[in-house]
């Protein structure tokens, strides 16, 4: 990464009390979700949460947020990394949503909606 440069263009920002389950795609994996857990923070382009299993980089999972007060949110989207937590029992988790459009394997539009306006009531100092 250069110097003074951020790779990301979409500001993150925290939900209080929001959580999200989540479950992996593929054949060989179960189709419910997984626990309950922490959402760290949210943008328009992804988000962290902890996670208490290791994922492979580049794996495509389904997040389901929970936020309150609202109707919950799916979203597909790819695992860029992991790493331990600060609490040294979880791995802090981060992934990058699919596209937003209509096609197969993208997110619908209206999520990208849903986003924007979580965006506008929760980011700060714009």
């Amino acid at each position: 990464m250069v110097q003074g440069f951020e790779k990301r263009t979409c500001h993150r920002f925290e939900i209080p009390n929001a959580s999200l389950m989540y479950k992996r795609i593929g054949f060989f994996f179960p189709k419910k979700y997984e626990n309950s857990i922490r959402l760290y923070n949210i943008s328009k382009g992804g988000l962290s949460f902890a996670c208490d299993e290791e994922i492979k980089k580049g794996k495509t999972i389904i997040v389901k947020l929970f936020i309150p007060n609202e109707e919950s949110l799916e979203l597909l989207a790819k695992v860029c990394w992991q790493r331990d937590s600060s609490d040294g029992y979880s791995l802090a988790t981060g992934v990058a949503y699919l596209p937003f459009g209509k096609g197969y394997n993208m997110n619908p539009p209206e999520s990208l909606d849903r986003l924007r306006e979580l965006d506008k009531k929760y980011v700060k100092n714009r």
